[in-house]
């Protein structure tokens, strides 16, 4: 021992040594930085700014129009029989805003007890607890342009309680995997942190928002037997069985 401290007092730290220290100096660097994007906040705009400024992350929400939305319901139906459906972003987002997505108003409690029923009545179902994942996501904004599907959301950081709202952005495409077809993303910001730069953690963060995702089991079904899924301007073509 008194040998390896005077070799290190009279040569300094081996080449073993400074390589972990500059790994791990590297390593808590980039935690450091992207903890500061996750909270700086992006740029919410109608379009594209001429000249946008640099390293400002802007994110761009598809059109919501109760208007044009109106159609979804039919196509819906059509959907769910295993027709042939062409969508653009109005009717994306107004099947969205049906969506009933869990709320982070308050850190999880446990589930409380049914009240007892009064003769005649039907018991009341136990209230479900507060969601208690780390990314709890809001209802979805989609977004079609330049044959890209972008999906946007509000969501929840949840550290222990301590609750912060960032934007999710999430850009990409549509491809099958195996027997069904997934949303594989380019690009992911949290915040302003650029996800897609970091191994794993895009397929992570997309894994533990779907669990979220209040789907119907028709829905789920009639989806799975999709034949062909692509974009074509600003429309999504969805072909069934």
């Amino acid at each position: 021992m008194a040998a390896n401290k005077l070799e290190k007092a009279l040569y300094g730290p081996s080449l073993v040594e400074v390589i972990l220290g500059a790994i791990l100096g590297l390593l808590v660097g980039v935690l450091v930085a992207c903890v500061y994007l996750v909270f700086r906040p992006v740029q919410t705009v109608p379009a594209m700014p001429k000249e946008p400024l640099r390293n400002v992350v802007y994110y761009i929400p598809g059109v919501d129009s109760n208007a044009k939305g109106k159609s979804w319901q039919a196509k819906h139906q059509q959907f769910l029989a295993g027709g042939r459906v062409s969508l653009v972003e109005d009717e994306l987002n107004e099947w969205a805003s049906s969506l009933k997505m869990p709320t982070a108003a308050a850190p999880a409690a446990p589930a409380k007890p049914a009240k007892p029923a009064k003769p005649g009545e039907k018991p009341e179902p136990p209230k479900a607890p507060a969601p208690d994942g780390f990314v709890i996501p809001s209802k979805p904004n989609f977004r079609i342009a330049n044959g890209k599907l972008q999906i946007g959301m509000q969501c929840t950081l949840n550290w222990y309680g301590v609750m912060t709202d960032v934007t999710l952005q999430a850009t990409g495409g549509l491809q099958k995997d195996g027997d069904a077809f997934v949303f594989v993303p380019e690009t992911v910001y949290l915040g302003s942190c650029p996800l897609h730069l970091l191994p794993m953690i895009p397929g992570l963060l997309i894994s533990h928002i779907s669990a979220y995702e209040p789907v119907a089991d028709d829905f789920k079904a009639a989806w799975a037997k999709l034949t062909d899924v692509k974009i074509e301007g600003s429309t999504l073509k969805l072909a069934g069985p």
